[in-house]
């Protein structure tokens, strides 16, 4: 890289360059008194943006340390919040209606049928929408209806013992019955 002189270079050009380009120091740096040496430095920084640093092989390991535990956070972020020992029987996409103060609307996410709960939990931003333990249920059924499109869907209510009734949206509502039905003659 060849010097030059451009007298109507800013900060930001100067800050750009080194951040594209980098800067390499290599001091080394001795204080002697009365002729004896008494401190040595060895000094090495290199000054540049990542992507310049791990274009030529430096901060690769801590790079690939960072990306690691950012992937792990995120998929502990985005798995379902089971509990320790709790095994899902079934899980598919599903619809929970929610009627909030403010609006209503469907609220997708995973569905899980565990061994001890029912659980929909949303990815992104990580949220359990809708949970409840087996003997929380009094009943449940399966109504049928069309979707906007004109397809047949089916949904399937849920009497919780509360008298709360919940709507859910399952891809396969049968499916989802099955499991439930199975797990509460099991409590």
């Amino acid at each position: 890289m060849k010097p030059n002189r451009n007298t109507e270079a800013t900060l930001v050009d100067l800050l750009e360059r080194l951040l594209d380009k980098g800067l390499m120091l290599n001091a080394d740096l001795i204080i002697h008194v009365a002729g004896i040496p008494l401190l040595g430095v060895n000094l090495r920084a290199c000054i540049a943006g990542m992507e310049t640093m791990l274009r030529y092989g430096i901060w690769q390991d801590w790079d690939e340390a960072q990306r690691a535990v950012a992937a792990e956070e995120l998929r502990r972020k985005r798995s379902a919040p089971l509990q320790l020992g709790e095994e899902v029987l079934l899980e598919m996409f599903a619809s929970h209606w929610h009627e909030g103060s403010v609006y209503r609307s469907w609220r997708p996410g995973h569905l899980y049928v565990t061994d001890r709960r029912m659980l929909l939990f949303r990815k992104e931003p990580p949220e359990v929408l809708f949970q409840c333990a087996y003997d929380d249920i009094k009943d449940m059924v399966i109504e049928s209806g069309r979707s906007m499109a004109g397809k047949e869907i089916s949904y399937l209510d849920l009497v919780l013992n509360s008298g709360e009734m919940v709507r859910l949206h399952p891809a396969d509502a049968r499916a989802v019955e099955e499991a439930v039905q199975a797990m509460r003659s099991r409590c």
